[in-house]
């Protein structure tokens, strides 16, 4: 296949936009598509190699992987020796396991497997794993572990069907991608069958299937459409999509259009300039690099990232990439002086090696040894969650809400509706003696009449819980929790809160809100506390911070709602800690730690249940104050 530069520059239109993304330089929030571009030119590539291959009868599983180990493996087993040598330093105790495990995930391509099962509260958020990114490359050599025995089969064999069957497995997987994106969408996002059409798309495209379009006008147009639908997705697309689904078709069409059509257009001339093919031609390396690079420096920060630092971590990244591309992939490509038999022992050397490290890394608790008690201490908070958090908290799906968990007996008369910023308060509520009716949702603000697009089922839930709190006036009193920033995002959703609460006091029900933390959205605060030490921010800090929300709250105040302010009992003299007792208040970057919703729960009880002396008693768990659970 001849080689073109104006793909080498679609490279870089796909690169650079995941790059700038990730590092944080606003105006790229739809960066992420640049992995579907990647798709579809592998896809494109790949098969246009197979074909050219299987129809001269030259073919073989050996030469096609010695190929991809060549191109792969070489500079990945680099970036993968050099996370190790960072991660022995900068990861935390409770984020080596997850970490050793990526390194086996990365090194036999299962990453996007290892990272779907991982999925979750309770795993470590994207942003602190190095090596998420190498999902990628776990969908694309599972892809091609299948496809070329499929290609294979159909060129043979069934040569007349070849189009048809190729058409109908894309078609298969395009259908399940949207069906599954709302309902599971960590499958969706990280699995072959929900990704293979887009690789699928470039396959067609190889093998001939597009129509013809000769060059002019028409051409030209056809090329700066899929140009405007890669660049639309890139500006406006967001994180807070659902993704991939139907809307990963506008990325995936629009490269397909300028890899089948840019040739002697405009187009091609744009992406054949030469800042974008050197781009292009790093790109591989560029984008092995680049996460590592931006997780680790900031790990290692102590101070928020900004856009000066994220244009640093660009550089550093370019920079990286060049430097990988130069000296590590370009000579394992050369075949006089790595002969097969090198590239093949050498790559299962490396790889041995690599797995032996990160088992001994493991095996000695990688990461523990530098870091003291208080530190450790620190870092476990991260565990410091509800243990009924998997059980009474759903993330998909529809239930009924009498269905809902009730931590204590049947006639609980007091309920928390809200996200996940209810859950460790409704089992601190319960411990304080008081059944609780557990009604929260993952993602999912206690309102009415709005949708959260990326939770399909939320509307749904929230009419239902709404429905039923209205129907039961036994259950006397309504705690809300939600994650505020999130809530007055969207004014649809504010208004929304803000009927659900309005219908609540119409039905004479006792409603309570739970204001934020002080601590919530300065980063992730166990981290925090295990690199800089225990500290306090000012209160007027919060107080400024939040103030957007404080004004929404004292407005639902003046329509009869009670405030619970944890800032009332959480800070002193001016100052709030971080810590209650050595414990971290958060468990996250704003979700408030047992620890700290037990100590809330004793001071809110006497306020939600004072004119309540009938309610319902439980017993609760014999477990102490700030019981860490180990599930």
């Amino acid at each position: 296949m001849k080689h073109r530069a104006d793909i080498d520059g679609l490279r870089a239109i796909a690169v650079l936009p995941i790059t700038f993304f990730h590092a944080g330089i606003p105006g790229f929030a739809g960066g992420f598509v640049g992995v579907d571009i990647f798709f579809v030119i592998s896809g494109f590539l790949i098969t246009g190699i197979l074909v050219r291959d299987l129809e001269a009868g030259r073919f073989s599983y050996s030469d096609f992987y010695e190929r991809r180990l060549r191109r792969i493996f070489p500079a990945l087993i680099v970036m993968l020796a050099a996370s190790l040598v960072a991660a022995y330093f900068l990861i935390l105790p409770s984020e080596a396991r997850s970490f050793g495990k990526s390194v086996i995930g990365a090194i036999v391509f299962i990453a996007n497997i290892v990272f779907y099962r991982e999925a979750g509260y309770f795993d470590d958020s994207a942003e602190e794993k190095p090596l998420l990114h190498t999902w990628s490359l776990g969908v694309e050599e599972q892809f091609y572990i299948v496809f070329p025995i499929i290609l294979f089969v159909l060129m043979k064999y069934l040569p007349r069907y070849r189009g048809a069957a190729m058409m109908g497995l894309a078609a298969v997987s395009l259908g399940l991608c949207v069906a599954l994106t709302p309902r599971n969408p960590d499958a969706a996002f990280y699995l072959i069958p929900t990704r293979a059409w887009e690789l699928l798309a470039g396959s067609l495209l190889a093998l001939g299937y597009g129509p013809r379009i000769a060059q002019g006008p028409v051409r030209e147009g056809v090329a700066l459409g899929g140009l405007a639908l890669i660049l639309a997705s890139i500006f406006l697309f967001g994180s807070d999509m659902a993704f991939p689904g139907y809307v990963a078709i506008a990325p995936v069409l629009g490269s397909a259009l300028v890899i089948g059509y840019a040739q002697g257009t405009l187009v091609e001339r744009v992406l054949s300039i030469k800042p974008f093919v050197f781009v292009g031609l790093i790109s591989y390396s560029l984008y092995l690099w680049h996460w590592p690079i931006i997780v680790f420096g900031n790990k290692a920060s102590t101070g928020e990232a900004g856009i000066g630092i994220a244009i640093v971590y660009v550089a550093v990244s370019l920079i990286a990439g060049y430097l990988s591309y130069r000296f590590v992939e370009t000579p394992f490509r050369n075949r006089s002086r790595f002969t097969r038999p090198w590239i093949f022992a050498g790559s299962l050397a490396s790889a041995g090696t690599l797995l032996a490290l990160t088992g001994a890394g493991l095996s000695v608790d990688l990461g523990q040894r530098q870091f003291s008690r208080q530190m450790i201490m620190f870092d476990r908070a991260r565990e410091d969650v509800s243990p009924h958090r998997v059980r009474c908290h759903p993330s998909s799906g529809l239930a009924a809400p009498e269905d809902a968990c009730v931590l204590g007996d049947a006639t609980a008369t007091t309920a928390v509706w809200g996200d996940s910023h209810g859950v460790e308060l409704a089992y601190a509520l319960y411990r304080q003696g008081h059944a609780i009716r557990s009604m929260t949702y993952s993602s999912c603000p206690p309102m009415i009449d709005a949708e959260v697009e990326d939770v399909p089922d939320c509307a749904a839930h929230n009419r239902l819980v709404l429905n039923y709190l209205l129907n039961r006036p036994d259950i006397k009193n309504i705690v809300i929790a939600a994650y505020f920033p999130s809530v007055l995002n969207r004014p649809d959703v504010a208004a929304g809160m803000r009927t659900s609460v309005r219908r609540l006091l119409a039905a004479k029900r006792h409603v309570f809100i739970v204001a934020p933390t002080p601590h919530e959205r300065f980063g992730d605060l166990p981290r925090r506390l295990v690199r800089n030490g225990d500290f306090s921010i000012p209160k007027w800090q919060y107080e400024t911070r939040n103030s957007e929300i404080i004004a929404f709250l004292d407005q639902l105040k003046k329509e009869g709602a009670t405030i619970l302010w944890p800032a009332d009992y959480l800070c002193a003299r001016g100052q709030c800690p971080a810590t209650i007792e050595g414990r971290p208040v958060l468990f996250d970057s704003h979700h408030t730690s047992q620890y700290a919703a037990d100590f809330l729960a004793k001071r809110f009880a006497s306020v939600i249940w004072r004119d309540d002396a009938g309610a319902s008693q439980s017993t609760p768990a014999q477990e102490g104050p700030g019981h860490i659970a180990t599930n």
